[in-house]
C-alpha cells in the first residue's frame, strides 16, 4: 500500500473492506465511519491512559464534507445497516439532528432512560447530521451553549444540567458520571466555505477529523450484514467490565514522533482558520489507535496499531488541506517526517507487553531553536514591555489562575505580572511573545513557575500534588497561548 494510504487495520479494517471490495477510496471512509461508531459503542467502558493525569474517552469524531445537503445521513444509515447496530450494539444509542444544546440533553436523557442489557454503565449517544444549523442571514451557525457542551462531551468531561429540576438520588448519581457522546457529522461543501470562525471555534473544529468525501457511492449502499464473528467477540470483551486500554513502549515512541508535529510543521500554516484542525492530531491517533486495540481484545496499543492510527488521521490533514485549496507546504513537510515517524516494518505486539504510562518520557519536547545569546538579550529588552503591557492589557491585571486582582492606590491602579510558559534562558530557551506569556498573581505565578501548577492541552488547570483539576484556564479571546510551550513545561513537572 502506497505511504500516504490509510491502512486498513484488523477487524474493522477487514469489514471495510467487505463492504468497498472495488473501491479503496470508498472503502477508507467506510472504515472511518465504523471506528467513529465502534468508538462511540465501546466508550462506557473502554478509557485510554497516555501522558495526561487520568483516562481518556476513546472517542473518534467525524465530519464528511460532501456535495450535497447532508453527506453524512447515506453514511450514518449504510454503517448502521452494514453494523446492524441496534442489535450488534446495545450500548450504543442514535439522536438525528443535534443541532441544539437542548437537543443535546434530550439525546443524552433518552440514552440514559434505556440501560444497556450487557453492562450497568449508562449507554452512549451517537450524533448524526449536523451540528450546525442556518441562521437568519443563511450561514451556517454553532450555538455558544452547544459549542461548549459538544467540546466538554469530545474531553470526557460532563456537561450536564443538574440541580435545574426534581432528580431522584439515583438520577442525581448518574449525573455525575460524564456522558459519552459520539460523532458521525456531514457537512456541506457550502458549509464549510462559510463555516464560523472565531474565538473558541478553533478549540471545536480540532475535535473531529474531517473528510473529504470521495467514493461513496449516491445509489448504492452496503447490505445488512452484521458485524464480523472477531468484532462481535472483541465489542463482549470490551463492554463486559471497565477496561483501560494502555500504550506499549514502542508504540510510545512512534507515538510521541506523531505528537511533535503538532508543534512544527503542521502548526505553521499560512491559514490558521484550517490549522486549528490539526493541533489535536496526537491525541486522535492515540484515540484510534485505542479503538483498534479494543476491536481486537487488546488492552495494549501495539506500534502497528499507532502507524495505522496515523495513516488515517493523515487522511484527514490530508482532506483539510485539499478542502482548503492550500499549498504543498503544508502537506509535504509533515509527510516527510511522518515516513521516519511510522516506518512500515512495524511489527504488533502481543498482551505480554509491559505498557509504558509515560509515553512523552522517551521522547522530550524539543525547545524553539536558541538564538545568539547576545541577540537574545537585545530581542527580550526590546519586546519585554510591549509584550508584557499587552497581556496584562487583555486581562485588566486579573489572574488567569485565580481571578485575582491586586488592587493599588496609585498608578497603575493594579498589579500582575507576566509569567513566561517555556521559561526565557538557558536551558529552556522560551521566546519573549505573547503565546508565550500568562497574566498572573504573584502567588500562581510562583506556583506555576515552581511546577505546582500545570496546564493541560485543554487548557485545564492542574494541582500537581494531588492530580486535582481546578478548572480552566481563563483566556482572552485574542490570546492564542501555543501548545508547544504548554508541553514544554508540563514535561518539566508532570511527565517525570
Amino acid at each position: 500500500m502506497p505511504a500516504d494510504r490509510v491502512i486498513l487495520h484488523g477487524p474493522i479494517g477487514e469489514f471495510a473492506r467487505q463492504l468497498s471490495p472495488s473501491d479503496d477510496l470508498h472503502a477508507e471512509e467506510m472504515y472511518a465511519a465504523i471506528i467513529s461508531v465502534w468508538s462511540t459503542a465501546i466508550a462506557p467502558t473502554v478509557k485510554v491512559r497516555s501522558y495526561l493525569p487520568g483516562v481518556r474517552p476513546t472517542l473518534v469524531w467525524t465530519a464528511f464534507v460532501g456535495d450535497n445537503r447532508h453527506p453524512s445521513d447515506g453514511m450514518a444509515q449504510s454503517v448502521g445497516r452494514a453494523l446492524r447496530v441496534r442489535d450488534s450494539f446495545t450500548s450504543l444509542a442514535g439522536r438525528d439532528p443535534v443541532n441544539s444544546v437542548t437537543h443535546l440533553y434530550s439525546a443524552v436523557e433518552s440514552a440514559r432512560r434505556y440501560p444497556s442489557l450487557h453492562t450497568s454503565a449508562p449507554r452512549s449517544t451517537l450524533l448524526e447530521s449536523s451540528p450546525f444549523r442556518l441562521s437568519q442571514s443563511g450561514k451556517p451557525q454553532l450555538q455558544r451553549e452547544l459549542n461548549h457542551a459538544l467540546r466538554q462531551a469530545w474531553d470526557g468531561s460532563n456537561f450536564l444540567r443538574t440541580g435545574t429540576m426534581k432528580r431522584t438520588p439515583a438520577q442525581r448519581e448518574l449525573d455525575r458520571v460524564p456522558p459519552m457522546v459520539g460523532a458521525l457529522w456531514g457537512i456541506s461543501d457550502v458549509s464549510w466555505e462559510q463555516r464560523p470562525y472565531g474565538p473558541g471555534d478553533d478549540a471545536f473544529y480540532s475535535r473531529f477529523l474531517p473528510f473529504k468525501l470521495r467514493g461513496l457511492p449516491r445509489h448504492s449502499r452496503p447490505v445488512q450484514t452484521g458485524p464480523m464473528p472477531e468484532l462481535v467477540a472483541a465489542y463482549a470483551w470490551a463492554i463486559g467490565s471497565q477496561r483501560e486500554v494502555t500504550l506499549g513502549r514502542a508504540a510510545a515512541r512512534k507515538w510521541g514522533e506523531v505528537r511533535r508535529l503538532e508543534d512544527s510543521a503542521l502548526l505553521d500554516s499560512p491559514a490558521p482558520r484550517d490549522a486549528a484542525f490539526t493541533i489535536r492530531v496526537g491525541e486522535h491517533t492515540l484515540r484510534v489507535a485505542a479503538a483498534l486495540a479494543a476491536a481486537e481484545g487488546s488492552p495494549v496499543i501495539g506500534p502497528n496499531m499507532i502507524e495505522a492510527a496515523w495513516s488515517l488521521v493523515w487522511r484527514s490533514v490530508r482532506d483539510v488541506a485539499d478542502l482548503a485549496h492550500t499549498g504543498s507546504s503544508l502537506v509535504e513537510d509533515p509527510l516527510a517526517k511522518t515516513r521516519v515517524a511510522t516506518p512500515p516494518n512495524a511489527g504488533s505486539v502481543g498482551n505480554h507487553e509491559e505498557p509504558s504510562w509515560h509515553a512523552e518520557s522517551a521522547e522530550p519536547d524539543s525547545p524553539d531553536t536558541p538564538v545568539q545569546r547576545r541577540t537574545a538579550v537585545v530581542q527580550a529588552l526590546d519586546r519585554d514591555s510591549r509584550v508584557k503591557r499587552q497581556v496584562k492589557a487583555w486581562y485588566h491585571h486579573t489572574c488567569q489562575f485565580c481571578g485575582t486582582v491586586i488592587e493599588l492606590p496609585a498608578p497603575p491602579f493594579a498589579y500582575s505580572e507576566a509569567a513566561h510558559i517555556q521559561a526565557l534562558g538557558a536551558p529552556h530557551n522560551g521566546p519573549d511573545r505573547v503565546e508565550n506569556v500568562l497574566c498572573l498573581c504573584p502567588n500562581c505565578h510562583v506556583r506555576f513557575d515552581m511546577g505546582a501548577r500545570f496546564l493541560t492541552d485543554e487548557l485545564r488547570i492542574i494541582d500537581s500534588a494531588t492530580g486535582s483539576d481546578l478548572g480552566p484556564l481563563t483566556v482572552h479571546a485574542q490570546h492564542r497561548i501555543r501548545l508547544e510551550y504548554i508541553r514544554q513545561h508540563r514535561s518539566r513537572w508532570a511527565d517525570t
